[in-house]
């Protein structure tokens, strides 16, 4: 599949995750997807179910803001901001209704039009500080 169908996926699966749209989203992903850097999570299209998920019932207001977008053959570089309002448990940490931004980047491999395989990589200290998991960093003086 070209590059440019790839990135059509991938734009709408976007969209489909800012409306917070679990199926229309997860049809961007090959059922037997293979993910690193998401934790422990089942195998395939069910991890990705069971995290989406759970990270929509934590942060109702969730939405991806992209940044960049890199593609080259196959593969597709995803730079993006997360916004969200923490109003439920998510990963054991109690709801703070805090605001967070956490930046990341996912790079997607693409075959037949559908994504998989993926590499994610997040800002979790960005994220653990935001939501009160850790305390934030300060300078000596």
């Amino acid at each position: 599949m070209p590059t440019q169908s790839n990135l059509e996926v991938l734009n709408r699966a976007v969209a489909r995750h800012n409306a917070q749209d679990l199926e229309g989203y997860l049809d961007m992903y090959d059922k037997a997807v293979v993910f690193h850097g998401f934790g422990r999570l089942k195998p395939g299209i069910a991890g990705l179910k069971q995290h989406f998920g759970d990270l929509w019932k934590a942060f109702p207001d969730a939405r991806t803001a992209t940044e960049d977008l890199i593609a080259n053959d196959e593969k597709i570089a995803h730079r993006y901001t997360f916004y969200g309002t923490h109003q439920g448990e998510f990963m054991g940490i109690a709801p703070t209704k805090k605001m967070i931004v956490v930046p990341g980047q996912i790079i997607h491999l693409f075959t037949a039009g559908k994504c998989i395989e993926v590499w994610q990589s997040v800002d979790n200290l960005s994220f653990l500080t935001q939501v009160g998991a850790i305390p934030a960093f300060s300078r000596p003086r």
